[in-house]
């Protein structure tokens, strides 16, 4: 097949840049539908664009959470081209490859046709796992969790089952089509009954640590996590838009959580705390289990799962030793935890080539402090039979829930606050002097 020369924008015949402008625009689409943040959209598409000889002078994309909108002028013609993205979900193994593909496509100056062809095969490649591997691993991921939060094996034994029901009630929903926030709803009603019920199967009590960690595959740590760096980055309208998202996810979940607590009777679980009481080793395993389940389901490439879960026990061992040798608040531990796997996995992804995200949201997903949520979510629907005094104390444990998942979302968002700037100027060098080759060979 001969090689097709590409040539600088200016000299494109219109049906030439028009389609360098389509590639750009499947690059950005690609991966804002499978979880990339605006800043990384906004990155690759224009490493591709420099690929494509299209001066940065010439080319403006305006990126937000449903539309992406390309406008390339050189005074004499301008184009513009918009393109919507109106499905959202999580595929890490996409962004490593188009991430990829764009730093081979620029170093080895590919030709268009192969980069579309690349492109297309990315948008159509099968999951690492099998639909029942992704669904063991949510489940795991939530036993984790629970064996995290202070239940025993058992509970968490309890807990993955309930999740794996709750995930298989998800995935049909998606199936059929159904509103995200009703899938959340119907999943966090199926997972929190069964959570109920299969202990009173058993002639046991309730399992509280079980009943609040079923639904944490649920909790959306992309969409948050997304929205925080979004606004960090002034991509205000696209932060905004996904942070609401989020509410709404955890809207619908919390709706469906709160209908099987009246479902089944639960009453209270002001008794129910998250300090670890258990051994290190234990933990370190829940930790393993946890980030490596949640790994799974956000289909990451396989060679990467035992980077992630390390980091998922360094991550659980960095929150305890400073909660519990140092008696510092959960906040605290929660952030130094999240914003040590932030900064290491910026040395970690030169080693294994791949973006940071794959390696920095599965393994702080398990300190998202559920129960603290549970207990404001339970004084809420029993408002009108508990004393100002126990009110108060489950606004404090909320406040104190969402001042957590603040820290986590800010400590693992480190890297873009202060080191980006650096890696992306780093970067830009590297792209100088890949073009100075080129064109000295030209």
């Amino acid at each position: 097949m001969p090689t097709e020369l590409i040539h600088s924008a200016s000299c494109d015949s219109n049906k030439t840049l028009n389609r360098k402008m389509k590639i750009l625009l499947d690059i950005g689409q690609t991966l804002m539908e499978n979880g990339a943040d605006c800043a990384r959209i906004v990155r690759d598409m224009t490493r591709a664009a420099v690929h494509l000889r299209i001066p940065a002078e010439q080319i403006q994309s305006h990126v937000t959470y449903t539309t992406l909108m390309l406008c390339v002028s050189d005074g004499e013609r301008s184009f513009t081209q918009f393109r919507k993205c109106m499905k959202h979900g999580v595929n890490l193994a996409v962004l490593a490859a188009v991430s990829k593909l764009t730093w081979r496509a620029l170093r080895g100056n590919t030709p268009m046709q192969s980069i579309e062809n690349a492109i297309a095969r990315i948008r159509q490649r099968p999951l690492c796992y099998p639909a029942w591997g992704i669904a063991l691993g949510a489940a795991i991921g939530s036993g984790g969790s629970c064996k995290l939060f202070g239940g025993s094996w058992f509970e968490a034994l309890i807990a993955t089952i309930a999740a794996l029901a709750g995930f298989i009630a998800h995935r049909t929903g998606t199936k059929y089509a159904f509103n995200p926030y009703a899938c959340a709803m119907i999943t966090g009603f199926v997972a929190t009954l069964c959570a109920w019920a299969l202990p009173m199967i058993f002639g046991l009590g309730t399992m509280w640590y079980a009943l609040v960690a079923c639904t944490i595959f649920l909790m959306p740590g992309f969409p948050s996590i997304n929205a925080a760096s979004d606004m960090l980055n002034r991509f205000t309208t696209s932060g905004m838009t996904r942070g609401m998202d989020t509410m709404l996810i955890i809207g619908g979940m919390t709706f469906g959580i709160a209908f099987a607590i009246l479902v089944a009777g639960v009453h209270n679980i002001s008794d129910v705390h998250i300090q670890p009481t258990d051994t290190y080793l234990n933990q370190a395993i829940a930790a393993a289990l946890a980030a490596g389940g949640f790994s799974v389901m956000f289909n990451t490439p396989k060679k990467l799962l035992a980077i992630v879960a390390v980091e998922g026990i360094i991550t659980m061992l960095i929150r305890n030793v400073i909660m519990l040798e140092f008696g510092l608040p959960q906040s605290i531990g929660s952030f130094a935890a999240a914003a040590v796997v932030g900064i290491a996995a910026l040395r970690i992804i030169h080693i294994v080539h791949t973006p940071n995200t794959l390696l920095i949201i599965p393994p702080v997903i398990p300190l998202i402090p559920c129960v603290l949520l549970y207990r404001l979510l339970f004084a809420v629907l029993h408002i009108q039979t508990i004393s100002v005094e126990e009110l108060l104390e489950a606004l404090r444990f909320g406040v104190n829930g969402v001042t957590i998942i603040l820290a986590v979302v800010v400590g693992v968002s480190i890297p873009n606050i202060f080191i980006q700037k650096r890696i992306e100027a780093q970067q830009q060098r590297e792209i100088s002097d890949i073009i100075a080759r080129r064109t000295a060979v030209d």
